[in-house]
C-alpha cells in the first residue's frame, strides 16, 4: 500500500494531465452513452511525464497523429474480439528513440481476457513509432472497452502492478532509469 500511495503522489505531481490536441477538434472525447457496448472507446490521453520533459522529447505534430493511429488499430483489434465482459483503464505506450514503442493495458475489475490483451497490445505496437530525442516518453490511452468497467484502484495513472518491483519501498519516479528498468534495451 505504501508503494500505492507513493506512485499516486508521484505520478500526480508529474505533471499528468489530458493532451487536448490529441482529440479532432480539440476537446475531450465524449463518454459513451449509457448502455452503450461499444468494443473500444478512448475517453483521454494521459501524459506520465512533466509537459517540459515531453516537449523536448517529441513534437505534439508528431505525436497527436501516432495516437490517433494507435487508437483506429486498437479499436480495430477490439471490434473484431469476441464481445467481452466491459472493462475500463489504461493503455501505456513507452516510446523510444530508435522509433520504438511498447504497449501494456492496466485494467479494474473485471480484468481484460489475456488472449485480447494481447491483441490489442500487438496492434498498438504495430503502428509505427514517431521520433523520439533525448530518451523514451510515456503516453497513457485512457479506454472503455464493451461498455467499460471498473477503474483500476489506485493512482490516477495507473501502471502495470509488476512495474511496482522497481520502486524502492519509499516510493520511485517515472523517470529514464525506471522506464529503462521496465523496459530494457
Amino acid at each position: 500500500m505504501k508503494n500505492r500511495a507513493a506512485i499516486a503522489a508521484i505520478v500526480t505531481v508529474a505533471a499528468v494531465g489530458a493532451l487536448a490536441a490529441c482529440t479532432p477538434g480539440g476537446g475531450e472525447t465524449p463518454p459513451a452513452a449509457e448502455g452503450s457496448a461499444q468494443a473500444w472507446v478512448r475517453t483521454q490521453v494521459v501524459l506520465y511525464l512533466p509537459d517540459r520533459l515531453m516537449k523536448a522529447r517529441i513534437e505534439v505534430s508528431d505525436l497527436s497523429p501516432y495516437l490517433l493511429r494507435v487508437e483506429e488499430a486498437v479499436s480495430a483489434a477490439a471490434t473484431a474480439q469476441p464481445t467481452q465482459a466491459g472493462a475500463s483503464g489504461m493503455m501505456l505506450l513507452m516510446i523510444k528513440p530508435g522509433e520504438r514503442s511498447r504497449a501494456w493495458i492496466v485494467t479494474g475489475e473485471p480484468p481484460m481476457k489475456a488472449d485480447v490483451v494481447t491483441a490489442l497490445t500487438a496492434a498498438a505496437e504495430a503502428v509505427p513509432a514517431p521520433k523520439v530525442r533525448q530518451g523514451p516518453i510515456l503516453v497513457g490511452l485512457q479506454f472503455d472497452a464493451w461498455g467499460g468497467g471498473a477503474q483500476p484502484e489506485g493512482a490516477v495513472a495507473p501502471i502495470p502492478r509488476d512495474w511496482y518491483a522497481h520502486f524502492s519501498e519509499d516510493g520511485g519516479v517515472l523517470d529514464d532509469d525506471f522506464m529503462a528498468k521496465v523496459w530494457p534495451d
